[in-house]
């Protein structure tokens, strides 16, 4: 599935998650945008998590994507800071950032 982020038709503020008025200028409509590549502006690893049944790391980072919004993605693999990623949502809505060759 693609990742969708929300545009306000008023202003043209881009958000991730959706929200009900646009932060910017109160608007309340808006619009759907694919975001389909994104960069990475940091990486971590998660390594205790609450309730975590099956244990091991977790690689996330924030990626700013090309549509605007910076999101929260899980990795495959270590990248690193100025990396291009594409962007995608599985079957759990969990987005992830799969490194660009």
């Amino acid at each position: 599935m693609t990742l969708k982020v929300f545009q306000c038709e008023q202003c043209g503020s881009t958000v991730f998650p959706a929200r009900y008025l646009c932060f910017e200028c109160g608007g309340a409509k808006w619009r759907e945008r694919v975001a389909e590549r994104g960069s990475v502006d940091e990486m971590t690893t998660v390594r205790r998590r609450v309730g975590a049944q099956e244990g091991g790391d977790v690689l996330i980072a924030s990626v700013t994507t090309d549509a605007g919004p910076i999101v929260i993605a899980r990795l495959e693999r270590v990248v690193r800071a100025g990396d291009a990623v594409s962007l995608a949502i599985d079957e759990q809505n969990r987005v992830f950032a799969l490194p660009v060759a």
